[in-house]
């Protein structure tokens, strides 16, 4: 019976395999995305500093917002604001304000529903972080100078956009249908805010 030739050993170097290029280009941005909602699938929990900021550096801790899990993927909250937020008595009634050298903003909390937020429905803490802004010497306030801050998630904080808004609906409920009222801002009723006559553009709660 023949034997089968020696031929030596296969010192073939095998082909490097490469990556297809598109998956390298799209693995990456997986990624992130993945991370993303693994932290929005987690509700809010803890205790979170309330910020105003400006461009200029100035950073102000007016207050904090108590975080707990209320199931299902929302978060119960309750706001508490600083000393920093001091008693005023404006336009016939007690407001809690920061004052600047040019101007003023005082909180303005509406509170039409449960205490209960969401990643895709920030709306009852947002309506919760109304404020109206004045000057620093003013002992009126006008409807027509609310602040609203549109919230959106960013990992483990919010960020919130400032928009200006007239405050109407809030101080003459009847403005608006019943069934309007619990939520009586509409999107096309927020302008953008001017960040050079608004003195706080940014509210982050981190």
């Amino acid at each position: 019976m023949e034997r089968s030739a020696y031929t030596g050993l296969d010192m073939t170097v095998p082909e490097k395999t490469t990556m297809n290029p598109l998956l390298t280009r799209v693995l990456p941005a997986l990624t992130l995305l993945l991370a993303a909602l693994v932290a929005h699938a987690n509700p809010l929990t803890g205790t979170r500093q309330i910020v105003l900021s400006n461009a200029n550096g100035e950073r102000h801790v007016i207050g904090q917002v108590e975080f707990s899990d209320a199931g299902q993927g929302k978060s119960a909250f309750r706001v508490v604001m600083a000393d920093v937020m001091q008693d005023y008595f404006l336009a016939m009634r007690p407001f809690r304000c920061l004052t600047g050298s040019w101007q003023r903003v005082c909180w303005f909390p509406v509170k039409n529903e449960e205490a209960l937020i969401s990643d895709d429905d920030l709306l009852p803490l947002e309506y919760a972080l109304m404020f109206m802004r004045s000057k620093p010497k003013d002992l009126h306030m006008n409807p027509f100078n609310g602040l609203y801050y549109k919230l959106r998630r960013d990992g483990q904080r919010l960020v919130g956009k400032l928009y200006e808004v007239d405050m109407e609906p809030f101080i003459v409920p009847d403005s608006r249908p019943p069934s309007e009222r619990k939520r009586p801002l509409k999107d096309r009723e927020l302008s953008d805010a001017d960040p050079v006559t608004n003195w706080l553009p940014t509210l982050s709660i981190e």
